[in-house]
């Protein structure tokens, strides 16, 4: 038994270890591309962007499906976007062969630091980390919050959803709202004049680790609101709303330039989220199949003993 669990860190905690930088790479770069196009009201115009998200989020879900007998990778995760995350401050990690907008790295610094959303990132994943953990070491054991052998489908839901809600909400009020220097100076134009919410930011990363830990619960609730609130309206909805109507970004300060440049961000943080807390899920599943197997055992040895 302590082979297997050694077994199952080694592995969870060295798939992680290759993939999640190049995961959290590509997903910063990706959201960083889309985000500069939509500022000069081009929402659609990066596919390689828009695709780029698409794979970092599945590499994120594989990481997180080798997290089910050990949380060591979802850790490993989170000690990576630390990392990532202080480099994409400073405009380093990205890739620029895999852009279709020219971001140099005081655009990438500007792309993050209004959103902070590497450490929105950071919070997410060492949230689910501790999740992933509690839902291990909680199996069996009498404590005031043991795990549940059945799904709480309607409070994971009535946790999670106003949490999204909350999550997109604080962070379009941390966008910048005028885009007028975008064009001379790149991304770090939006920057001039905004005065940074990044009480907002935290707010809104604090609420997306809130949603990871109510999939301890139920992992329904978890991915209604991370899916059809903070990815589909951001990821779809809203820039081919934009494109098929003409609403796209234009210069001077407007409310749908604040929704426009949070759209990027929301939809990078919604699944990331979706895809990590996955592991969640099937740590869940196989807490719960050994703790059946135990009590199944424990019980046919009783009347043997007899």
């Amino acid at each position: 038994m302590q082979h297997r669990s050694l077994s199952a860190r080694l592995r969870s905690g060295l798939f992680a270890f290759v993939f999640a930088p190049i995961a959290l790479v590509f997903l910063g770069s990706s959201m960083v591309d889309v985000q500069a196009l939509a500022a000069v009201g081009q929402p659609l115009a990066s596919v390689e962007g828009l695709i780029g998200l698409a794979l970092a989020s599945l590499l994120l879900a594989l990481i997180a499906l080798n997290c089910e007998e050990s949380s060591t990778g979802m850790v490993v995760t989170f000690v990576w976007s630390i990392i990532v995350g202080a480099t994409q401050f400073y405009g380093v990690a990205r890739i620029p062969f895999l852009m279709k907008s020219s971001v140099e790295p005081d655009d990438m610094s500007a792309g993050v630091v209004w959103s902070l959303y590497p450490v929105c990132l950071s919070l997410m994943l060492g949230a689910c980390a501790l999740t992933i953990k509690s839902v291990r070491v909680r199996a069996g054991q009498s404590t005031r919050m043991p795990l549940a052998r059945v799904h709480r489908h309607a409070f994971g839901t009535t946790v999670a959803i106003p949490a999204a809600l909350a999550v997109a909400a604080l962070m379009i009020g941390a966008a910048p709202s005028n885009t007028t220097s975008v064009a001379a100076l790149g991304l770090e134009g939006m920057l001039r004049g905004h005065s940074m919410g990044h009480g907002l930011a935290v707010g809104a990363g604090l609420a997306l680790a809130l949603i990871v830990v109510s999939a301890r619960w139920s992992i329904t609730g978890t991915q209604l609101a991370t899916w059809l609130i903070l990815v589909l309206p951001t990821y779809v909805v809203v820039p081919v709303w934009a494109s098929l109507t003409g609403n796209v970004i234009v210069p001077g300060s407007s409310i749908l330039t604040k929704v426009a440049l949070a759209c990027p961000t929301l939809a990078a943080l919604g699944m990331a989220t979706g895809c990590a807390s996955l592991g969640i899920l099937w740590a869940r599943i196989r807490a719960v199949r050994r703790l059946d197997s135990v009590e199944d055992a424990t019980y046919n040895q009783g009347p043997a003993a007899e």
